[in-house]
């Protein structure tokens, strides 16, 4: 349970073994009844488990005081002669005052003072009665002036109720609205000086990175000031619309529209009232308690609604367990903590209104204790378990997806590819290469899968088979790609309703030619229908991504583990791996490619194409292509490159041989591809540098850039000759014309 045990003269609370949540009400009963037990001196209390709270002498005093008046009235309890003569009327009203007061000791000090102050006897008429009657009035006058005098008292009266005071003395408070715990930032914590440390978000959120000394992981901290700033009256209007409407039911309601509904439900019933009530109010804070209000309702709480709104730094969001800090993994900080936690109650609510946004596809109950959904309206994957597949816990890893693709320049701004090498990859996607994009959990294999569609175009079919919606199919959609997702079962699990991986790809085959992209490969049967299919349709062009690290961990798993040929690999015409790299114990974490290998299907081999030589900073990296020796080819930064010189330069070491195999099947020379690598190379580099120079985010998305290799590709056709050849130093002078008029009119846009 929640007792504590002692070492010296420090009470220890493992918290592992207590099932109440810690400053519950439940917990300080138990917590204060445990130390009024407890004989001997007790200077400090520690609670330890998920975290280590331990409170300081004078803090610990305030408990033990409180304890020690619990142990006195205990005493006092049973002395029956306090009540007076047992054949007075009041004597068991007496009994049952004083119960009632020392009961509510350990629930809240407020009520147990007002039971002894609101006590209302009148004096008795029979003399015989009168003694009885003035003692127990002195000992209840005695016992009160005592009580109030106790500083856990003073706490309660001045914090509200009992589990703030509480929560006060531990460094810890609770959220206004709802009881969730929310830790302070160390008073020894240092604000990370970087720019990237400190940003701000939609709705006025403020974001900081803190270094804790002692830790190995960067505190993150989100800050609301609309809503840690409301006076008090509005704030006491919020509480109350979000318990009154946290008592409706609205799973009959489309989950998928209902936030955003509600939210502007709620910032109109704020306004009203603050009209009618006379309150101060603003437009941004309405639409603050709006959201805050949505958020706890219907949403996923507020911190994690909050959370989500970070796109641009944060990847997942983990929930080890209720009550457990909420932690993060952010792109350049890598693992962060955050201030707040869920208690099971909060947890329960943001996992159902999880699951019902599916409209009932999925489950989560005891007959299916994992789910893999897309909470689309926050773009959001959830991993979700429950018992009894976690040991009475509730747990969550919410990976937070991009609402719209990456493109190859935004790449550039993590330094995660070259230019060149995203000329090249964008030359093998044209081409329809079969492609495995292979690394680590978290490495990035989904996006950069999901961005070497902008490269397929317009003009191929598209089919993402996913059994989770992860690849953006709308984004695409809506832009002109011929693009239709097919669901199949998860990769987990071979019984499920839907078809699995390798009869739906197989069916949608029939239909027509297209670019297969598959998403996530685990299982033994995707697996081995992904080689079967390169095997029996040669040249289906089909792109897949799954966890490995090398070459020969695939080779290892497909012949150890899953009994096919290792042979079977030369099917695929690239091995693309990516990699989470850092440099020294302070560096941010950097998602880049390591090395890419080619399937040379003629010496039954795989040719390393590309491969990263690493530095001591990512400035001082090199991603290197091994088939051509110029320097220009492993730079950052293509936007000076000159094409035709570098026709007459070019230092060719060997020719890749997926490049040599399909520039066969299109009679242009190998040569020819690399140029356009270059080209493309320049084409990339020039948007990123753009953006930078006009400090325009837009200019990396989908919209600007699509727009821009589709100009560079028309130029490429335009000026082909018929042996397929470009000369791409007039290549190179359109494309500049060409690329001043769409900065031009994307300038223009955006002050519209």
């Amino acid at each position: 349970m929640c007792n504590a045990y002692i070492e010296g003269t420090k009470a220890i609370v493992d918290l592992s073994k207590c099932p109440y949540e810690f400053g519950s009400p439940e917990f300080l009963n138990i917590h204060l009844k445990d130390l009024a037990t407890i004989e001997g001196t007790i200077t400090k209390i520690s609670y330890e488990e998920k975290m280590i709270i331990e409170l300081d002498e004078s803090k610990t005093a305030v408990l033990i005081e409180y304890a020690n008046k619990i142990r006195q009235v205990e005493t006092i309890m049973f002395q029956e002669e306090i009540y007076g003569m047992k054949q007075d009327d009041h004597y068991e009203l007496r009994r049952k005052t004083l119960r009632q007061f020392y009961e509510y000791m350990f629930m809240n000090p407020i009520m147990a003072e007002n039971t002894l102050t609101n006590y209302n006897e009148t004096m008795p008429e029979k003399q015989v009665y009168v003694k009885g009657y003035q003692t127990f009035r002195a000992w209840i006058n005695g016992i009160l002036k005592k009580f109030i005098e106790t500083k856990l008292y003073a706490l309660t009266k001045k914090t509200g109720d009992m589990r703030m005071a509480f929560l006060s003395l531990t460094g810890l408070k609770s959220l206004y609205f709802v009881n969730s715990i929310v830790f302070d930032v160390p008073p020894t914590a240092e604000p990370l000086k970087d720019a990237e440390a400190n940003y701000k978000l939609k709705y006025g959120i403020e974001i900081q990175l803190y270094n804790v000394p002692g830790s190995d992981v960067s505190l993150y901290v989100q800050r609301n000031p609309y809503i840690t700033n409301l006076s008090s009256e509005l704030l006491k209007m919020l509480k109350r619309v979000i318990v009154e409407q946290g008592k409706e039911n609205f799973e009959s309601v489309d989950y998928r529209v209902l936030f955003e509904l509600k939210s502007k439900e709620y910032r109109q019933y704020f306004l009203d009232e603050a009209i009618i009530h006379n309150i101060s109010i603003t437009p941004k804070e309405a639409i603050a308690m709006g959201r805050e209000a949505a958020a706890w309702v219907v949403g996923i709480g507020a911190p994690l609604e909050n959370l989500a709104l970070d796109k641009d730094n944060i990847t997942d969001i983990y929930i080890d367990s209720e009550n457990s800090p909420l932690y993060i993994e952010h792109r350049k900080y890598g693992i962060c903590h955050t201030l707040f936690s869920y208690n099971r109650e909060l947890l329960d609510n943001a996992f159902k209104h999880i699951v019902l946004s599916e409209k009932g596809v999925r489950k989560f109950d005891e007959n299916n204790p994992i789910v893999d959904v897309v909470l689309k309206r926050l773009d959001m994957r959830c991993h979700l378990q429950r018992p009894p597949a976690t040991f009475d816990e509730l747990q969550g890893a919410l990976r937070i997806m991009q609402e719209n693709p990456y493109t190859y320049p935004k790449y550039f701004k993590f330094r995660s590819l070259t230019p060149f090498f995203a000329g090249y990859d964008d030359v093998m996607v044209t081409l329809g290469s079969s492609e495995a994009v292979l690394g680590l959990k978290g490495c990035g294999k989904t996006a950069f899968t999901a961005a070497k569609i902008l490269s397929i175009g317009a003009k191929k079919r598209i089919i993402p088979i996913q059994d989770i919606e992860e690849i953006p199919v709308r984004a695409f959609r809506k832009r002109g790609f011929h693009i239709g997702a097919a669901r199949v079962q998860s990769s987990d699990s071979e019984t499920s309703k839907e078809l699995d991986l390798v009869s739906m790809a197989n069916a949608l085959l029939r239909m027509g030619d297209a670019a297969i992209i598959i998403n996530e490969v685990r299982s033994r049967i995707a697996v081995q229908g992904i080689i079967n299919l390169l095997n029996t349709q040669p040249g289906v062009f089909l792109l897949y991504n799954l966890h490995a690290e090398s070459l020969k961990d695939i080779q290892d798993r497909l012949e150890l583990v899953f009994g096919i040929p290792a042979a079977s690999m030369l099917a695929t015409d690239r091995y693309c791996f990516l990699s989470k790299l850092t440099f020294g114990r302070k560096s941010r974490v950097y998602r880049i490619l390591g090395f890419s290998y080619e399937s040379d299907q003629e010496k039954k081999d795989f040719t390393e194409v590309f491969r990263l030589e690493k530095g001591n900073s990512i400035e001082t990296c090199k991603l290197v292509p091994k088939f051509i020796k110029n320097s220009e080819a492993s730079s950052w930064d293509s936007s000076n490159l000159n094409v035709n010189k570098m026709e007459k330069e070019m230092q060719i070491e060997f020719i890749p041989p997926a490049l040599k195999r399909r520039a066969e099947n299109t009679s242009i020379t190998p040569e020819q591809y690399i140029l356009q690598a270059f080209f493309k190379s320049k084409v990339f580099s020039d948007i990123y540098n753009a953006s930078e120079k006009l400090n325009n985010s837009r200019l990396l998305e989908i919209d600007f850039v699509f727009g821009c290799n589709n100009t560079a590709n028309g130029i490429l056709r335009e000026l082909e000759t018929e042996n397929g050849s470009v000369d791409f130093k007039v290549a190179q002078a359109n494309w500049n014309i060409e690329f001043t008029k769409l900065l031009k009119k994307e300038m223009e846009l955006e002050k519209r």
